[in-house]
């Protein structure tokens, strides 16, 4: 399917919405997987540290750290899905799709992407995978619907994710007197 409707308007929004949840300052994504009638929610996922590990200040304000921890939007929302993500769309929203989750959808059997075209001409890591994203889904034969003119407005949080922000820098350790 091609042509826009009032769904792929209200799961690009559900995404935003979802996507407000994550406690990461630098990046909230969020991720609705929906099935191929577009009338049933299969699952939600927004980017964050697994259930139980701790969103501290120290991880989420170093970025290598982070990236090595965090379950990413796609991935946690594949997750809950399981099985049911065969034949499904999923829509994204926050950042192009990158390599890896571009893996576990196509593995699901996702048949529709729904998110921000990554762009031409950046140095921009999310970018330059999201391109080969890109060509993973056509190889894969995943519909690849580029939401980019829908998803400009910053994705803000909501206001239990920024009360856990905010005292998460309240309360932070102080940094080691040895670290530069």
């Amino acid at each position: 399917m091609s042509a826009w409707d009032k769904w792929d308007f209200r799961y690009l929004e559900l995404a935003r919405h979802v996507a407000g949840w994550s406690k990461d300052p630098a990046a909230a994504v969020g991720a609705v997987i929906v099935d191929e009638h577009k009338d049933r929610v299969i699952a939600l996922g927004f980017n964050g540290f697994p259930s139980g590990v701790e969103d501290r200040y120290d991880r989420l304000s170093d970025s290598d750290l982070k990236n090595e921890m965090v379950v990413h939007a796609e991935q946690n929302a594949l997750l809950f899905a399981g099985r049911m993500a065969k034949g499904c769309s999923i829509y994204i929203v926050g950042k192009p799709v990158c390599a890896r989750c571009a893996v576990l959808i196509i593995q699901a059997g996702i048949k529709r992407v729904v998110a921000r075209k990554p762009k031409n001409g950046t140095d921009s890591y999310w970018d330059k995978c999201g391109k080969t994203s890109l060509e993973m889904f056509d190889e894969a034969d995943v519909s690849f619907v580029d939401s980019t003119e829908y998803d400009t407005v910053p994705v803000e949080p909501d206001k239990y994710s920024a009360e856990a922000i905010i005292n998460t820098l309240l309360y932070m350790p102080e940094k080691p007197k040895d670290v530069a």
